[in-house]
């Protein structure tokens, strides 16, 4: 993949400081079995269970071996695509079509890529949403009961029910739950932005980010050439 365009900080949305980005991935209901999960969850909490490195912090140390606990979640998840719907191009587009949907409504759009059975999407709240400085889990969580609840609704709802429509099935489309972060700072951003971009080319989908076709790489790439997946200033 050729070396993504990095940010400045004027290219930072102006209203990222006093409010947090969130990137978030949910997935198609079934595709990581419960020992799965369980595997993942004991493995996250033998970490924790360890003394914090020298000269890291308990909070630290925890937010490492939360984003250690998602790669481990978002590599099953590449490799394992048995369910793999998002891959059809109708229904691809039924979900970015919805994500663009409430962008200035809801959210401010930020990056996204829709993966044969997952979704990655970074997005900045516009109601505030409160973040939390220390996860409680590290893990998925039930997105029916928490601060994000309402915009992951308005993201699954719709979407279950046409893309049910079009693959003609009924029953239980989505995960109910999702696997949420909160970005620190900047440099967080930028990571997040680079790693939803990455996705379709560490998993063997494609090339160059831009060449998958449901991306925020691709539609930037498309809107003015640039190879970076950040639609921040843009839309």
């Amino acid at each position: 993949m050729k070396r993504l365009e990095k940010f400045t900080r004027r290219n930072l949305p102006h209203w990222y400081v006093p409010g947090a980005a969130h990137f978030v991935t949910y997935r198609v209901a079934g595709t990581i079995p419960i020992a799965v999960l369980e595997e993942l969850r004991h493995h996250a909490a033998a970490k924790l269970k360890k003394a914090p490195p020298p000269g890291l912090s308990v909070l630290e140390h925890r937010l490492i071996v939360q984003k250690q606990s998602f790669a481990d979640y978002d590599r099953y998840l590449d490799k394992t695509c048995k369910v793999d719907w998002l891959a059809r191009a109708d229904v691809a587009s039924v979900i970015r079509d919805n994500l663009y949907h409430h962008h200035g409504g809801k959210y401010h759009l930020l990056a996204y890529c829709v993966m044969p059975n997952h979704v990655h999407v970074l997005f900045q709240p516009i109601d505030g949403t409160s973040k939390l400085l220390v996860p409680t889990y590290i893990g998925e969580t039930d997105d029916r009961n928490g601060p994000l609840a309402k915009i992951m609704h308005s993201l699954k709802s719709y979407t279950a029910n046409k893309i049910n429509e079009l693959l003609e099935r009924s029953g239980q489309f989505w995960q109910h739950e999702s696997y949420d972060h909160w970005v620190r700072d900047d440099e967080e951003l930028e990571r997040i932005v680079e790693y939803i971009a990455a996705n379709p080319v560490k998993a063997g989908l494609a090339c160059n980010a831009e060449d998958w076709l449901f991306c925020s790489a691709r539609d930037r790439f498309l809107r003015d050439g640039l190879q970076m997946a950040w639609l921040g200033d843009i839309l």
